[in-house]
């Protein structure tokens, strides 16, 4: 069998662990034969089942296999950032999607710059995220408003006041009119709605958030990070007393 062979049974396995053992073969059985291309797509099914399997910093290890390969960057960038991530490791998490950004075509460019803006939140690098957004912004067609709606969480988080931000509640209007609303959206829905003060919609999103992503194993490892602010706002929630009427009050009830 050929490394090519040996892809397309990892591809169309319903199991990571077996499709990782399809891509061992590969590698393995045919190592003089596979070119870079398919060495990082064998590669790629090794670290998601590492990640499926929670062993993050052999994801990462990986990751950097593929990355020194030194084709499909696009590819082999957004693994090792969505690695660094889930390790913490926010900066350099901002630098590979970047670089991923920068060999990605048109259609995903906004995606990669998202994800930029995402770590450098998490590094507490306000104005490098907000810059980052506003590229996501300028390259997006149909995922705006999320990204819009993210950097209000950003200025939220960075000092300023629901109050300061004029437009809150038409960003989360958009926001929950749109496809994006939905997913990631909900985490960042949420997390708008209790700045905001309306407690009940907060905690919709939030619930919907957790449900969807805590059981997959995939999603719970990758999304570790949001999943416990979600928690962590769903308990403070809980505590806080009601707040005083919110810009957010006018916003069209959730959808889905």
């Amino acid at each position: 069998m050929s490394a090519d062979d040996y892809l397309r049974l990892a591809l169309h396995t319903g199991s990571p662990d077996a499709a990782a053992v399809y891509a061992e073969k590969g590698l393995r059985y045919a190592s003089d034969r596979v070119d870079a291309e398919t060495r990082v797509l064998l590669l790629r099914e090794i670290y998601r089942s590492h990640l499926y399997a929670r062993r993050v910093r052999s994801a990462h290890a990986v990751a950097r296999k593929m990355v020194r390969l030194g084709v499909a960057q696009e590819i082999a960038h957004v693994d090792l950032g969505r690695a660094c991530s889930t390790l913490g490791w926010w900066m350099r998490a901002a630098q590979s999607y970047r670089i991923a950004a920068r060999n990605a075509p048109a259609s995903r460019r906004a995606l990669h710059w998202f994800s930029v803006g995402i770590a450098l939140h998490h590094a507490e690098q306000t104005e490098e995220s907000l810059s980052a957004l506003d590229r996501a912004v300028r390259w997006s067609i149909s995922t705006r408003s999320l990204h819009r709606a993210y950097a209000a969480l950003v200025r939220l988080d960075g000092g300023e006041l629901a109050s300061d931000i004029e437009d809150l509640a038409q960003l989360i209007g958009d926001l929950e009119g749109a496809r994006c609303g939905e997913g990631y959206g909900r985490f960042v829905l949420g997390l708008l709605h209790a700045a905001g003060g309306d407690r009940g919609r907060a905690r919709r999103h939030l619930v919907i958030f957790i449900r969807r992503n805590q059981l997959d194993p995939m999603r719970a490892v990758t999304l570790s990070h949001e999943l416990r602010r979600a928690r962590l706002c769903l308990r403070s929630l809980r505590k806080a007393p009601v707040p005083p009427s919110s810009p957010t009050t006018s916003s069209p009830p959730a959808t889905g």
